[in-house]
């Protein structure tokens, strides 16, 4: 499929279906089309060690919700769709979002994972475009040096190490997690 010079989102939605795996592991950037290595087994046990302490902490608090693999639609003209691991959404239903591949609505909090050298590599542009579109908390986790680099727009960056904790902050009240805990294998592995 010969690529136009810049796609748009809606027309970016309507090709995915044509491209390598319907497209699960691309995204928008400026209008291009940029595929994106599949991610390996240490993100999926990152993605479930999070998932729990996010369900903990999201049932105790009875509000708000977090999405996997939603699709942000963090720029238009030239658009820009980013695919996080996880978005975290303080208010509205928890539903609000459940059956949408994409949407853009700004989350309050979003987790990458640079799991791969090409997620690494682009991981400073995503963090740049969401800090440009408003998002208050951003965390990229580090499977290869095992820490968290923590992006806080109000007041600066922090590296968290692995004997470190996560802190949701104002984004998060009273979210707490252990980066060790991020890495640990699952009880059945």
């Amino acid at each position: 499929m010969s690529d136009p010079a810049s796609y748009t989102v809606e027309q970016f939605l309507d090709a995915r279906m044509e491209l390598p795996d319907a497209g699960r592991w691309t995204e928008l950037a400026q209008g291009q089309i940029i595929n994106l290595d599949a991610p390996d087994i240490e993100h999926g046990t990152i993605v479930l060690n999070i998932s729990k302490s996010l369900s903990r902490y999201l049932h105790k608090r009875d509000d708000g919700a977090a999405y996997f693999e939603l699709g942000l639609v963090v720029k238009r003209d030239p658009d820009t769709v980013r695919f996080p691991a996880v978005c975290i959404f303080k208010t509205g239903s928890r539903f609000d979002e459940l059956d949408k591949v994409i949407t853009e609505r700004r989350p309050d909090a979003i987790i990458e994972i640079a799991s791969t050298n090409p997620r690494r590599r682009q991981m400073q542009e995503h963090v740049d475009e969401y800090v440009n579109w408003g998002v208050s908390l951003i965390w990229v986790i580090d499977p290869t040096e095992m820490e968290v680099l923590e992006y806080r727009p109000a007041t600066g960056s922090e590296v968290i190490d692995i004997n470190g904790k996560m802190t949701g902050g104002d984004s998060l009240p009273e979210f707490e997690m252990s980066v060790r805990d991020l890495f640990a294998e699952p009880d059945w592995w």
